[in-house]
């Protein structure tokens, strides 16, 4: 994904068919409509508009199979996550480093004490794999 000062806003509707697009890969509208629209009594046309508001802001990709469009996601969840928090630290007052790193630690903590161990082990591989071998 290509950084941007501002990503673009999504609604509700939108950050269901993205994460869907993320965790059962591409799909036309009847196929988006049966997983997501269906259940929430969304109408297909509904549904495509999502889609292709979804394709116009930049995070979903389509391509023509037969006489309709097969959506896909144009950026992986993790980039999303990741721009996401740089979006939200840009708007952080006088951010320090320090203050960034105890906040995320915190926000590791709460999700459970397992999290703090899998922080540790990404941030071991992450030494290891950039050759660096602090504490």
């Amino acid at each position: 994904m290509r950084r941007r000062s501002r990503l673009p806003q999504l609604g509700e509707l939108e950050r269901a068919i993205l994460a869907r697009l993320w965790s059962h890969g591409p799909a036309d509208v009847k196929a988006m409509q049966r997983a997501i629209g269906e259940a929430r009594g969304i109408k297909p046309n509904t549904v495509q508009s999502t889609l292709d508001r979804l394709h116009r802001k930049g995070l979903a990709e389509r391509d023509k199979l037969g006489r309709a469009y097969v959506y896909r996601a144009r950026v992986s969840q993790r980039e999303w996550v990741v721009c996401t928090l740089e979006a939200v630290l840009g708007d952080v007052p006088r951010r320090s480093p320090d203050l960034l790193l105890s906040a995320f630690v915190d926000l590791a903590e709460r999700t459970g004490t397992e999290q703090l161990g899998e922080l540790e082990r990404l941030v071991r591989a992450r030494r290891t794999r950039s050759g660096e071998h602090g504490s």
